[in-house]
């Protein structure tokens, strides 16, 4: 990378890094009063009718996911090169998935999984794999209409590349939109921030590993993320592929 694209860099990430303190500062107080008023709900639980408490039981696992999201945000703005965790891509999207389930369930979109057990392990920041992961899950879902699919699978792309990808059912992409979806601050969401995409973009960087799409207006979407082998640990890739 040059160093004048090093500058333009690092300027986003000012930018990106101002915007999130700001919007954590902002938004940690009426967390905390929604948490406060899901707790005493709990506590009278017992009072109120079984569909009262499953909605609040959704609404709790949907302000976990808040804090997660919170507590994960500022690692966008930090540039890691390597990471230092041996980790399973296939695992980090078992617990994406696990996570996207009730946000999944409540728009009745079915999630399906076909993980080559066999991938070697990686050298990544687990919690940056993780938000791109939940990520690219969440605009699948949002983009899918009641009933819709979503597949996720990984496997080898012989020799040099492992392919982890999402594809859905859902409205698709206009050509308008197909050439400006990756840039800072695009979207097409009514409440939509557009960093989600350029900022998955710039963590896979990271990794060599290059995310792309694939769409058709009405029909649906295909992301997918191509590692470079040479971050997969090579004694594991030898023997899943002997065994």
């Amino acid at each position: 990378m040059s160093t004048v694209d090093d500058k333009v860099q690092d300027n986003k990430l000012q930018i990106i890094g101002k915007l999130t303190a700001s919007l954590i500062h902002e938004i940690r107080n009426p967390l905390s009063a929604i948490k406060l008023n899901l707790d005493y709900l709990s506590m009278i639980e017992q009072e109120l009718p079984k569909e009262v408490n499953e909605s609040v039981d959704v609404c709790k696992d949907a302000l976990l996911r808040i804090q997660y999201l919170i507590d994960n945000m500022f690692t966008f703005t930090k540039r890691n090169v390597k990471g230092d965790q041996k980790c399973s891509l296939n695992e980090i999207t078992k617990n994406a998935v696990g996570m996207m389930k009730a946000n999944a369930d409540r728009r009745y979109v079915n999630i399906q999984l076909d993980l080559d057990e066999k991938l070697p392990f990686g050298y990544f920041d687990k919690s940056k794999l993780l938000q791109v992961f939940l990520n690219l899950i969440t605009n699948a879902i949002e983009s899918c209409n009641d009933r819709g699919e979503i597949k996720i699978r990984t496997y080898f792309e012989i020799p040099d590349y492992i392919i982890w990808e999402i594809e859905d059912n859902g409205v698709g992409i206009g050509e308008e939109d197909k050439e400006k979806i990756f840039q800072d601050f695009y979207t097409s969401k009514e409440k939509g921030t557009g960093l989600g995409l350029s900022v998955c973009k710039m963590l896979l960087k990271d990794y060599q590993a290059d995310l792309n799409f694939e769409s058709e207006l009405g029909k649906g979407t295909r992301f997918f993320i191509k590692f470079n082998s040479n971050l997969m640990d090579v004694n594991d890739e030898i023997q899943n592929i002997n065994n």
